[in-house]
């Protein structure tokens, strides 16, 4: 055993893999044929079993499936879904049947929108819009008596996205008929 020496044996041991390989590939290629399935809704199946329909395809190239023993696992399907945002527009003054007393008839109404968002407030009072796009509006000139009026956001693209509850006031000035 002392004249053989190790890289002949490595050498032996290459030569017989690469000859097994190649006998396994040829045998491979020669036994692969492969059907071609097209079913009347359009999808295509191909397979190593003939079925009704089914044409032989020739391969040009040679051809290798690998079967996997890993079974697949359920994985949540995952969806991009748009999430809902719930924006709400708050009145922030004046409360809920306020009465405002202002001899030149002037009303401050104040709103804002949660979460932020681009656009603009629209002020609908008494059959009358106004737009603002603070969310803060000043009406001047007013004559005494109930308003009652909301607030609308509209965004970017004209669409209302949020409303406020409808509110009422009473706006007083002093007359000159009491004393």
């Amino acid at each position: 055993m002392s004249n053989v020496k190790p890289k002949a044996i490595v050498k032996a041991i290459c030569t017989l893999v690469l000859c097994i390989s190649t006998i396994s590939y040829a045998a491979l290629i020669n036994s692969g044929v492969v059907y071609k399935t097209v079913h009347e809704d359009g999808t295509i199946t191909y397979s190593d079993q003939a079925s009704p329909g089914a044409v032989k395809v020739v391969l040009d190239v040679p051809t290798s499936t690998i079967k996997s023993n890993v079974q697949p696992t359920n994985m949540p399907v995952q969806t991009t879904t748009k999430q809902k945002v719930n924006y709400v527009v708050s009145i922030l003054s004046p409360q809920q049947e306020a009465t405002i007393r202002n001899n030149l008839g002037e009303i401050s109404i104040g709103a804002s929108i949660e979460p932020k968002v681009g656009g603009f407030f629209q002020l609908h009072i008494n059959a009358q819009v106004h737009e603002s796009a603070t969310g803060m509006f000043r009406l001047d000139n007013m004559d005494r008596g109930t308003y009652q009026y909301s607030v609308k956001f509209i965004d970017n693209s004209g669409k209302v996205i949020a409303s406020s509850e409808e509110r009422k006031l009473y706006l007083h000035q002093a007359s000159a008929l009491i004393n």
